[in-house]
């Protein structure tokens, strides 16, 4: 028995810290698996060793709201997206069509923010619907997986705007907006709510009219050369 310096002995820990130290453990355990896992796995492959760690805690994980996205814009931000959507009725009401995220419509800013991380995670996962030009069987079966991804939350927003609206067609289509110049900005020649930067994308991949050609200068080399890339609430 352990005694402290006047004699007594030490007290035990109270009986409810064996009880929440474990669960403290897990928690944090839960916290630093998420990053741990994105940073060391890509859209292709998941390290082993996250998997093994972040599998068993993926029940806790969802419920207590932990998957959170790690990546960051900073330091060369890309254009941005969103989503508009049109609902078409058979009652005779009129069409409806608006866009997420919409600062008029998406407030406070955390259900704007839920809307944007919506739209970009629409765009992220996006794969053309037809099979990559190959035969190679991992390639295609990474295309498929990541097809399926994109058709199912195609679909769940289609559904969930189809069932909050009673309607009976929804229209989404993706759009860019284009980041513009730090001159165009600052010497007021362009304002970032044009019209212009906005971009409708297309669902399907783009096909190049015929091969590309290298420029005549690479291809004659000079005397100076030796000649040698969430739950939808709109």
């Amino acid at each position: 028995m352990s005694l402290q310096a006047n004699g007594d002995p030490v007290p035990r820990p109270p009986r409810w810290r064996w009880l929440t130290t474990p669960l403290l453990l897990l928690h944090l355990t839960a916290v630093f698996v998420s990053p741990f896992a994105f940073i060391s796995s890509s859209p292709e492959a998941v390290s082993p060793v996250a998997a093994a760690v972040a599998d068993p805690l993926q029940p806790y994980i969802q419920f207590a709201y932990l998957n959170h996205g790690y990546a960051f814009f900073a330091p060369n931000p890309g254009p941005s997206h969103l989503v508009r959507w049109r609902l078409e009725f058979d009652d005779g009401r009129p069409p409806v069509e608006h866009t997420f995220p919409d600062l008029d419509r998406h407030w406070p800013r955390l259900l704007y923010h839920r809307h944007f991380m919506l739209a970009e995670q629409l765009h992220a996962d996006f794969v053309p619907p037809q099979p990559p030009d190959t035969d190679d069987a991992r390639q295609l079966a990474a295309w498929r997986r990541r097809r399926a991804v994109y058709d199912a939350k195609w679909r769940s927003y289609e559904n969930q705007l189809r069932i909050r609206y009673s309607a009976d067609r929804v229209t989404l289509t993706r759009v860019e907006h284009e980041l513009r110049s730090w001159a165009d900005v600052q010497l007021g020649r362009r304002r970032l709510d044009e019209e212009d930067s906005y971009l409708d994308l297309s669902e399907r991949s783009v096909e190049l009219p015929g091969p590309l050609e290298e420029p005549e200068e690479l291809l004659a080399p000079t005397s100076q050369s030796s000649g040698e890339r969430g739950t939808l609430v709109p």
